[in-house]
Formats: structure tokens, sequence, C-alpha cells
């Protein structure tokens, strides 16, 4: 399966979900901009393949599984509207766009050098805040 729209999905059940609802399937084609015949399509994918709990007519939330890769998502989006914004000088709506189509190709290495690069950054450029990663924990020094 193409790693992007999988992503996509479960990003948009991650932000329609915060509030500890499941997400209805008329919501996230609404967010997504698509049929919900093709948003059941894929919920059952992504439910066969456990990112996410899906029961018709009551909603789908994410597993464990799915949440941890709708947070990695989420945070490369910002971290690369953060860069594209502070050092390509894009405007905000452009880096956003750009940022969409970047997230799902960016390494975690590369993800840790643009956050390291940018002395790890608390925020988006819309005020969103970016979790903090394993890179940007100071370590300790022992003497």
């Amino acid at each position: 399966m193409n790693e992007e729209r999988p992503e996509e999905y479960l990003e948009a059940l991650h932000t329609l979900t915060e509030g500890g609802k499941p997400a209805k399937t008329t919501e996230i084609a609404s967010l997504m901009g698509v049929a919900p015949a093709s948003v059941t399509e894929m919920l059952q994918k992504l439910a066969e393949e456990e990112y996410i709990d899906y029961r018709p007519y009551y909603g789908a939330s994410l597993t464990k599984k799915g949440l941890n890769i709708a947070r990695k998502v989420k945070r490369r989006h910002r971290l690369l509207e953060r860069f594209l914004v502070d050092f390509l000088e894009m405007g905000e709506d452009s880096a956003h766009k750009e940022a969409c189509r970047l997230e799902h190709v960016i390494s975690d290495d590369v993800e840790r050098r643009f956050c390291s690069l940018m002395k790890h950054p608390q925020q988006c450029p819309d005020g969103n805040p970016i979790a903090r990663a394993s890179c940007c924990i100071k370590k300790e020094t022992f003497l």
C-alpha cells in the first residue's frame, strides 16, 4: 500500500479524535475532501493492518500503532513548515502545501537533523506545538 495516503488518514484521525470520541466517516470525508465511500474503503484497510479500531456506523479511532505513526507524521509536517518558512522564506500557505508532500518521504535521520539545525523549535508557523523527540532532550553529562 502506498504510504502517503494511509498516513494522511491516520493524521486526519488524530486530529478528529483528540477529544476522545471516534471519528465518523462523514467527518473524515469532509476534512480530507474525499467521498465517504473512499473513506470507508481506507478505514477497512487500516483496520485490517491494525492501525485503527473501526466499527461501521460508530466510527474509527487510532490504535497505539496508528497513533505512533500519526504523531510522527504531524511532527514532521510541523518541523518542515518551520524549516520552509524560516530557512527558505516561503509563505505559510505554500509551506503548508509543501510540508504535506514532504512529510511522507523524509527519514528519521533527516527529521532529527532538521530539528537540530533549527535548534529544536517548539512551534510551527501556525503556533501549533511541535512534539518533542529524543533529539530534543539535552544529554546530561556526568563528571
